[in-house]
């Protein structure tokens, strides 16, 4: 399918914060976003719930929580959520399509083309982490914190945001 087929996408991802006990149903692909700081870091959502796209944060290949990413809602922003054990942090997600940014109330870019995603927030949010033992893992991890605070690569399988339907 073609990446701008609106036909073959399903849904545009957004970051989910609370822990919502939803029936995941497995992507049929698996949709990943590489960090443009760091590529060793990379966000792998692989489950769809209700109203999110659930999935991990990885640093070389090593799962260091639960990412998701949540729909907007009229009025709202695309947003997203990290979790690991009992503590969780959120944001807002702003895609682009290369440089521009995706405006939800102007016509260009459509979000189907947006090929790049900051998440608002990440970064400061694993600086301060709450948990005593996750928070030397990432206040001491340069790459992390850099890649949390830069733009990340939408892969194709994820067109825009929205998986593709294999």
């Amino acid at each position: 399918m073609k990446r701008g087929d609106i036909g073959s996408q399903i849904l545009i991802p957004c970051f989910f914060w609370a822990a919502v006990p939803a029936t995941a149903i497995p992507l049929p692909l698996v949709c990943e976003l590489t960090s443009e700081e760091s590529s060793a870091v990379k966000i792998r959502l692989t489950e769809r719930t209700t109203g999110s796209l659930r999935g991990e944060l990885i640093q070389n290949d090593k799962k260091l929580g639960v990412f998701q990413s949540g729909k907007p809602k009229r009025g709202k922003d695309p947003w997203w959520s990290f979790q690991t054990e009992k503590h969780s942090s959120k944001g807002i997600s702003v895609f682009f399509q290369d440089t521009e940014l995706w405006n939800p109330y102007r016509r260009s870019p459509r979000p189907q083309d947006s090929n790049r995603v900051l998440f608002a927030g990440l970064g400061p949010a694993l600086w301060n982490w709450r948990a005593a033992q996750k928070r030397p893992v990432f206040r001491d991890n340069s790459d992390l914190l850099k890649a949390a605070g830069g733009l990340w690569s939408i892969s194709n399988q994820c067109v825009g945001g929205r998986i593709v339907d294999g």
